[in-house]
């Protein structure tokens, strides 16, 4: 199959990021990307200058899928509803995309060096602070340290939810009902039934 040379970039971006979604970051290059596209090996020379500029271009579109789906219900008059619902999309994304979720918080990608990477951050972030906004309408001084407080308390849940999902996943018998047993997978478990509650418990005493 042949791309026209004008949507070449953005196929090579989808691939990477396709790849990447199925089987994490190891074993990712710009020749194993150019074979998956069926283009030639030098053709994604043409459009990055290294693996990290690849990455830094999927990362971008990471980011912009993920503020898409932090956009993507319709806000009622209730602004800790809004937050809370905004928690639940944040973690939903992160457990269906851990891969690509791994990739835009954990990998050391310097994103100050790609500043449309950095901007696609920022304008994720950007949505949470702006619903912590409603909040506080007339102390903005507390919007940056809430919106982080959140953020942080929301990715930690995630984290929590993904441990737990892969203890569930564990294929040796002894060592999963070893586990079950213990009070981490008790809580855990806890942290997945009542992951609403404990959004909504924790914005509405969102107070710096």
């Amino acid at each position: 199959m042949k791309y026209h040379h004008g949507n070449l970039k953005e196929k090579l971006i989808q691939s990477a990021y396709d790849w990447i979604s199925e089987n994490g970051i190891e074993g990712i290059s710009l020749r194993k990307i150019a074979k998956i596209s069926n283009v030639s090996q030098t053709a994604p020379y043409r459009h990055f200058s290294s693996k990290e500029h690849l990455l830094a271009d999927v990362t971008k579109l990471g980011f912009e899928n993920f503020s898409f789906k932090l956009s993507s219900f319709r806000q009622n008059s209730d602004p800790i509803e809004n937050l809370v619902d905004s928690g639940i999309k944040y973690i939903d994304f992160g457990m269906k995309n851990q891969n690509i979720f791994s990739l835009m918080f954990d990998y050391p990608l310097p994103k100050s060096d790609y500043p449309e990477l950095l901007l696609s951050a920022n304008n994720a972030f950007a949505i949470l602070q702006n619903r912590v906004k409603v909040l506080h309408k007339k102390d903005a001084s507390k919007n940056q340290l809430n919106s982080m407080a959140l953020h942080a308390f929301t990715h930690g849940l995630l984290n929590i939810i993904q441990m737990n999902e892969r203890i569930d996943q564990g294929t040796k018998i002894s060592t999963k009902d070893l586990a079950k047993s213990s009070d981490f997978y008790k809580a855990s478990k806890k942290v997945k039934i009542n992951l609403r509650k404990l959004l909504k418990d924790f914005v509405k005493n969102l107070e710096f």
